[in-house]
């Protein structure tokens, strides 16, 4: 009876995307009914006559649309799909329920299989549905049916000689079969966890053993400087002790790795089942949502053979179904707009899957709309998910990002398919708590792409672990891009934060001891940990003791459901467990000290008569912070990332009040644009303020040689002296 359940559900999944494409592709429906006509003489020989009845009736229902020619329309696949959902509700619960719901249904598909065959009431309507078949049919029915059968008792009898093997001769040869329950493999996985954690303990005992022989060497060559000849024959024979347990522990120690991998792989192995096992389930879900909204929509799947850990395919089943849901609510238009912008009534969504390493690519995709980021800016705006200063000044891939928070959604009112902003923040949730990266690619028109990236096994994780106060943390490998030595001329702290220099750009810093609420190190620590998300990058100060390892993360208890900033925990090797933190969640908390940063006063009103400032320097973040701060006063702000796009702005222009200039800028700085300025017709009077990073008297008097107007030094720098510095030259009378 198990066997047969699990036969059955896959024959009927099967059968739901065999109609689907024979709704969508008007074709044949002949593979259809061969599924059909198995399941029924399976349903029949396991004592389900209800079922194979109904089964019976969908065969002569699609034989006669078949026989017809008709097109088949979205209430016939009603009728078919209402069929296989009794038939699973009938065969597949642990006891059977009763059978009038099939008893019904297939009164009422004989009638209608009679309307097929009798469009015009010319003759009675029969009593079933093989009685408004031919004879000759008939014949076939019960022939098609008896072959059913006997296929079927042979296929159940072949399966239990499988688990009562039986002599066979020696010269046949024959694999072994045996099922397995994913407890057991679940087991087998955490025993891999629990070697791992031995193998850590055999290597801190086997660097004991060392320094001890280590030790015994350093009393040998001093016993042998005093002339103590006995001393040194005891250290010498306790040496050569030592050094034979060392070899031994070392060669031991790598037969354990070799079987913790060989036990690694097999397991992963075992758990390793098809994508297209997942995919078969999004068709008929996509059917329904479409059919709701009133959506035409066509689902295409590519790579359905790459095989992925069980486990992963589990998780990923709930983000893939939102963003699917999403893309036919979201992203696809109506059929009549989409004939008006000149595409097909029919959208596509699609699912691409490929592999590069040890590493799944998933592309989920639609021909819709596209996003209208203008809009995600406002709305973000208005829930609250941004700041409205940082809104404005954000990047498109920024406020692209914003969809994935918690209560986001571009909805005025939810729906019951979408519009409460829980979608896609479970989706960034289960993506990050795999150790993966989500981004996303939009046009306005064309489309919409979820770009996904995750392991194919979630069995053995490489992480970082560091120490914060008297607590050990991790990160998924994936989400830290370096260890960043510490240095005091990269560091840039003032009255809006600590920010460090990092590939020509200022990345913010976030302090894990007051974050994490550890109690403080002796000091600040020598390494930041770069971190990384969807183009993103936070700095964390306050970690040491940094190591990389393999580990299998393991899912938090309730006592943790409530804390968003951890996704998972690690066993170590002295029964502590470290805490995985997520990268999505870091960035949103320097996100919003961002936002206290670029927030500034209400600006004087009587004083928003600004002119127009030039903007130069070759940080974005600083850029902005600069650019918002004189925007907030009424000042048009002209931005340059480097001194040879500022001369070609100033050039374009026909009057600017102020240049703001950094001076450590590549191609040209800030003091050789200050003299292009100066040899300029229209530049050699135009007021130039400095703002630097380095802040040197050396650096200050050679700008100020040079004809610099003014100079700030970054480390005092705040927006009441940028607007004092800079008024004179743009507030007009």
């Amino acid at each position: 009876m198990e066997l047969f359940r699990q036969v059955a559900n896959e024959r009927i999944a099967k059968l739901n995307l065999l109609w689907i494409e024979f709704e969508q592709t008007k074709g044949d429906p002949s593979p259809f009914l061969r599924e059909a006509h198995t399941l029924k003489g399976e349903a029949s020989l396991m004592g389900y006559s209800a079922a194979s009845q109904l089964i019976h009736g969908m065969e002569a229902y699609v034989k006669a649309l078949r026989d017809t020619s008709r097109i088949p329309g979205q209430q016939d696949g009603d009728r078919v799909l209402k069929v296989l959902d009794l038939v699973l509700s009938d065969t597949l619960v642990e006891t059977e329920s009763s059978h009038e719901p099939l008893e019904q249904y297939l009164r009422v598909l004989t009638e209608e299989t009679a309307g097929l065959a009798h469009p015009k009431g010319g003759e009675a309507e029969p009593d079933s549905p093989a009685a408004a078949m031919p004879q000759v049919e008939i014949s076939r029915e019960i022939s098609e049916t008896h072959r059913a059968l006997t296929s079927a008792s042979l296929n159940l009898s072949a399966i239990r000689e499988e688990e009562t093997p039986s002599p066979l001769p020696t010269t046949l040869p024959r694999e072994r079969l045996v099922r397995v329950t994913t407890e057991k493999i679940d087991h087998l996985r955490d025993m891999v966890s629990d070697l791992l954690l031995s193998n850590v303990r055999w290597r801190q005992f086997f660097r004991e053993i060392r320094a001890i022989r280590e030790f015994s060497t350093d009393k040998q060559s001093a016993m042998l400087a005093l002339g103590n000849d006995q001393e040194v024959a005891s250290w010498g024979s306790m040496i050569a002790t030592l050094g034979n347990i060392e070899s031994r522990l070392r060669d031991e120690m790598h037969d354990l790795e070799r079987l913790i991998g060989e036990l690694d792989g097999t397991t992963r192995d075992l758990r390793m089942i098809p994508l297209g096992s997942l995919f078969e389930r999004f068709p008929m879900l996509l059917r329904q949502v479409a059919r709701t909204l009133g959506r035409k929509v066509v689902f295409e799947a590519n790579g359905e053979s790459i095989e992925v850990d069980k486990a992963l395919l589990e998780m990923l089943e709930e983000p893939l179904l939102h963003l699917l849901r999403n893309a036919v609510d979201h992203g696809v238009e109506t059929p009549e707009v989409r004939l008006t912008k000149g595409k097909p009534a029919e959208a596509v969504v699609r699912i691409e899957a490929g592999m590069e390493g040890q590493r799944l690519r998933l592309a989920v995709s639609d021909d819709g709309a596209g996003i209208d980021i203008d809009r995600v800016r406002s709305r973000a705006v208005e829930t609250g998910v941004l700041d409205a200063v940082f809104a404005a000044a954000a990047t498109d891939d920024q406020i692209l990002r914003s969809i994935f928070a918690a209560g986001f959604s571009t909805r005025g009112q939810a729906s019951e398919i979408s519009g409460r902003g829980i979608g896609l923040n479970i989706v960034l949730d289960v993506i990050e708590n795999l150790g993966g990266r989500i981004n996303v690619e939009t046009r306005v028109g064309k489309g919409t792409t979820f770009h996904i990236d995750v392991p194919i096994t979630v069995a053995i994780t490489r992480v970082v672990l560091f120490r914060v106060g008297l607590g050990t943390y991790a990160l998924p490998v994936g989400s830290v891009a370096t260890l960043l030595e510490r240095n005091p001329a990269d560091w840039v702290e003032n009255t809006d934060g600590a920010f460090v220099r990092h590939n020509g750009g200022l990345v913010p810093v976030l302090d894990l001891v007051k974050l994490l609420g550890e109690p403080k190190a002796q000091g600040p620590g020598k390494r930041l940990i770069i971190v990384q998300n969807g183009g993103e990058l936070v700095a964390l100060m306050g970690s040491e003791n940094h190591l990389e390892r393999e580990v299998v993360m393991k899912p938090l208890g309730c006592f943790f459901e409530s804390v968003s900033l951890v996704s998972a925990a690690v066993a170590l090797e002295e029964g502590a467990q470290a805490l995985v933190l997520k990268a999505a969640e870091l960035m949103l908390l320097s996100r919003t000290r961002l936002s206290r940063i670029l927030r500034v006063e209400e600006p004087d009103r009587q004083s928003v008569q600004g002119g127009i400032a030039l903007v130069v320097d070759d940080s974005p973040v600083v850029r902005e912070i600069i650019a918002q701060a004189l925007r907030s006063h009424g000042v048009h702000v002209l931005t340059a990332g480097d001194g040879v796009e500022a001369l070609s702005i100033f050039g374009a222009q026909n009057k600017v009040d102020v240049v703001v200039t950094d001076i450590d800028m590549p191609k040209l700085d800030g003091i050789g644009l200050l003299r292009c300025l100066r040899a300029s017709d229209g530049g050699h009077t135009i007021p130039v303020v400095a703002i630097s990073m380095r802040g040197s008297a050396m650096e200050k008097q050679a700008a100020m040689d040079a004809g610099m107007t003014a100079y700030i030094d970054k480390s005092d720098f705040n927006q009441a002296l940028l607007w004092q510095t800079v008024r004179p030259y743009v507030v007009r009378s």
